[in-house]
């Protein structure tokens, strides 16, 4: 394929569009998608559906053909019902996977611009850097000691070295060094067809298992119930219409099948709520995990901070000058003196540091779109303020080779030519002035002995005190280095992180910022976020053991010039002391911590691909508040499944009691609740409440709570009390009511309905919260759940007072002193749950 691309340029944004037509999208394969038609189907594979089905036949192969065609009528309710919900939660997890869409650094008409991967097509050119996945097959048109991870596409652990001409494929990883290429395949012709895995998250959580778990043996147990009823009714010898009537609504009434469909959706829209929060779930389990969280582990640039860097100060020749404006926006210049001035010395610095730079600027009507590092953008940003465009310059000094910057040498060098070739350096300082043997002054390179190198050194602690990030540039000379002069850069703190900090030391999290930065900038913008104690540096914590390090974190809460193995390190030891950590990083040497760390938090916008394959959950804005709020809103989501299980189970308990409670007492010749009337207590007031419960908003106090204990059970101790308790007490009032009315049947049955569904509504409120008191939380706004007790009421009003319902179901039109009746006695299971929450739990 002939592509035609000028290698400097890249194509212009009609080509690309053209190619785009002609080739299609960057698109493998679409991700696995399950069919409306086989989520449809799936509902009849449920147990209470399978009952609905039994009951049904069993009322046509006894002449009941009304039962049959109103349970058949709510059985496909309920099969319709359960395909909407599911469905709504396959969308909603399909949702949070689009999110996870890779993007790639091409140069389109001269600039390099970051684009989704599916808008890439053949002859664009892409660069790559470490930790970026090849977006497409490619062909490198330049390499700077380069190597890609292949492990994918062959087995092979090793990575494999790269030069100029080679192939690259789509779904490698960069592990070092850059490369510009030319891309050769897109779509289903790479060679890679299978990178869509990539994006294939756990779908399946632990609550999501615990549930399913739960309702599979209170299931098994309902059934075993339902058998032993009926035996006993045989031997008893009671008529066949009575047994199969009180198995099938002991059947109907015990098994929570709400119970995983329920989890199921609560948790994906929790986690779409979480995503407007830009905390997007990659793993669905970390849901769990995140109340758990007793550590995190933070950078600093870009989550404690804004990632704005701009250049405030700059001290070249033993001269400081100051810039104005802020941000990457065009506006501002560059002072000495409270002069705008121009300076030969100056100006050799920002060339240089221009030469030695990846990033780019895209003029637009006011300032720039900007791609690249930060730190980076700053210097150019700078350079324009001087006067100089970095297109100019470049193309001025053109460059000749490059060695990237990595986290181990903590600098980076380019090799340019004016005539003859030179070589520009910039990185950290105490780096820089170590290979430094001169310093220019005045256009001359005097001696970087012991007076310029203790001015340097003093000047970059003053700016590192003030909390600027420290840059220093250096140029060939001789044999040796030349020192140019340092950038002071301000990153100014995120709004919001001093608060979230002191939210976490609320919630009982400690939090560390782990940052490659200069401990005493570190230290400054620890103070000002509210992480405070003791600075480490990573060279003092390679000395100490595990128990050592273990000591040193007990004190210490800044951790400055830390390596990604440090990273690794500490998450492990902290993991060892029983504590549960979250772990952000952004580069591909961050990977194993994220992997090592209970949650993995990538940055969305700076992060590469392979720290967001490691990661658990990636931060659209890469906030530091971001990671609190994912914690108080999985806090929430967690405590609101336990909350609408505890309810459910509670019903279940007791119906079912209630049940086994009037045929001990009865016999079997009159059910206290038919078939059918079970039926409507459970589709019409068991679900929707329940789902309503799983909406709650989050507690004010969520956050005012310790870290869940992650050993902890999913339906507690203290919480099977309550649901037994509870249970029971709604078992033995509505019986009661029962046996006081059963001169008339229907009637009986018709107040015992009225006053187990007012149980169930007044109950909802009980379980607002699993320990504070209902007095406190009853009146906390949940508007779904008062849509919910009204559409229930409104149903129910339906079902007694029509002649449909009544002609169905089998009730009396209750007057209005039952009704207050059974409010009054309803209202009885308040002050139940109160002594229930006052006997078990201490607050």
């Amino acid at each position: 394929m002939v592509l035609e691309t000028n290698f400097e340029r890249g194509l212009s944004p009609n080509e690309a569009k053209l190619r785009l037509e002609k080739f299609g999208p960057n698109e493998i394969i679409e991700r696995k998608k399950i069919s409306a038609l086989h989520l449809l189907l799936s509902q009849f594979e449920d147990p209470i559906v399978l009952i609905f089905i039994v009951a049904a036949a069993m009322s046509a192969f006894l002449g009941e053909v009304l039962d049959f065609v109103v349970i058949t009528v709510i059985t496909f309710f309920i099969v319709f019902l359960g395909f909407f919900q599911e469905y709504k939660a396959e969308e909603a997890l399909k949702k949070l996977k689009d999110l996870i869409i890779p993007t790639a650094k091409v140069l389109r008409a001269s600039k390099l611009r970051e684009v989704p991967i599916e808008i890439l097509v053949p002859g664009d050119i892409v660069v790559l850097e470490p930790g970026d996945m090849v977006p497409a097959d490619c062909r490198i048109v330049k390499a700077n000691n380069f190597a890609v991870d292949e492990s994918m596409l062959t087995g092979e652990s090793d990575s494999v070295e790269k030069k100029e001409g080679d192939e690259v494929y789509r779904g490698t990883i960069i592990v070092r060094g850059n490369a510009k290429v030319e891309i050769t395949a897109t779509g289903s012709k790479t060679k890679f067809g299978k990178i869509a895995e990539l994006l294939e998250g756990e779908t399946r959580s632990k609550i999501q298992e615990k549930s399913e778990e739960l309702a599979g043996v209170i299931t098994k147990l309902v059934m075993w119930a339902s058998v032993a009823i009926a035996i006993i009714g045989f031997i008893k010898g009671a008529p066949i219409v009575a047994i199969v009537s009180i198995a099938i609504a002991t059947a109907i009434a015990g098994i929570p099948e709400a119970l995983p469909l329920t989890t199921t959706i609560i948790l994906a829209l929790g986690v779409l709520k979480m995503v407007k929060k830009n905390a997007i779930v990659r793993r669905l389990s970390a849901v769990e995990e995140l109340g758990t969280i007793t550590v995190v582990c933070t950078d600093k640039t870009g989550t404690l901070t804004k990632n704005e860097m701009t250049v405030e100060h700059i001290f070249v020749g033993g001269h400081n000058f100051t810039t104005t404006g802020k941000g990457y926006g065009d506006e501002g210049g560059i002072f000495y003196k409270g002069k705008e001035v121009s300076n030969k010395d100056l100006e050799k610095f920002l060339v240089s540091a221009t030469l030695c730079n990846n990033a780019d600027l895209i003029e637009k009507e006011y300032g720039y779109d900007v791609v690249g590092d930060p730190t980076e953008i700053a210097m150019l940003v700078a350079a324009r303020k001087y006067g100089l465009n970095e297109d100019i310059v470049r193309n001025r000094y053109p460059r000749t080779s490059e060695e990237p910057f990595s986290s181990e040498t903590k600098y980076m060098i380019t090799e340019n030519r004016d005539g003859k070739r030179f070589k520009v350096i910039k990185g950290a300082p105490e780096v820089v002035f170590k290979k430094c043997n001169s310093v220019l002054v005045s256009g001359k390179h005097e001696k970087f002995a012991r007076k310029w190198n203790k001015v340097f050194k003093d000047k970059t602690r003053s700016l590192a005190e003030e909390g600027l990030r420290i840059i220093a540039v250096a140029v060939s000379h001789g044999k040796g280095w030349s020192l140019l002069g340092i950038f002071g850069m301000q990153d100014p703190p995120r709004h919001g992180v001093k608060k979230a900090v002191e939210l976490a030391h609320t919630a009982g999290i400690r939090v560390y910022m782990i940052t490659g930065d200069n401990p005493v900038t570190a230290k400054s913008i620890g103070e000002k976020v509210g992480i405070l104690g003791d600075v480490a540096i990573g060279k003092d914590i390679k000395k100490l053991d595990d128990d050592g390090l273990l000591k040193l974190l007990d004190k210490t809460r800044v951790l400055a010039r830390i390596d990604p193995e440090d990273k690794l390190r500490i998450v492990s030891v902290l993991r060892k002391s029983g504590e549960v950590v979250a772990m952000t990083g952004d580069g591909v040497n961050d990977a194993p911590a994220l992997k090592e760390a209970d949650v993995g938090v990538a940055m969305g916008k700076r992060g590469t691909e392979v720290a967001k394959g490691a990661s658990d959950i990636v931060l659209a804005d890469d906030n530091f508040v971001t990671i609190i709020t994912a914690i108080e809103m999985g806090r929430g989501i967690y405590e609101n499944i336990r909350k609408f299980t505890a309810f459910l189970l509670s019903w279940n308990v007791g119906v079912t009691a209630m049940i086994l409670l009037s045929v001990a007492l009865f016999g079997m010749a009159e059910v206290i609740l038919l078939p059918l009337q079970i039926l409507l207590l459970n589709v019409v007031l068991e679900d929707l409440p329940a789902i309503a419960l799983g909406l709650d908003p989050v507690s004010d106090d969520v956050m005012n709570q310790p870290p869940r204990d992650p050993k902890q059970n999913f339906i507690t101790r203290k919480m099977w009390i309550m649901i037994l308790g509870l249970g029971a007490f709604m078992a033995l009032i509505s019986t009661a009511v029962f046996s006081l009315n059963m001169v008339h049947i229907d009637l009986a049955r018709t107040a015992t309905f009225l006053v187990f569904s007012a149980f169930v509504i007044f109950n909802a409120l009980n379980f607002r919260s699993l320990e504070i008191s209902t007095i406190k939380t009853a009146l906390r706004k949940n508007y779904i759940l008062l849509i919910a007790v009204t559409a229930s009421l409104g149903l129910t009003f339906l079902a007694m007072y029509t002649s449909a319902g009544t002609a169905v179901f089998k009730f009396i039109p209750a007057s209005s002193a039952q009704w207050a009746m059974s409010l009054v006695l309803a209202t009885t299971i308040i002050p139940v749950g109160e002594l229930l929450k006052r006997s078990i739990y201490t607050k």
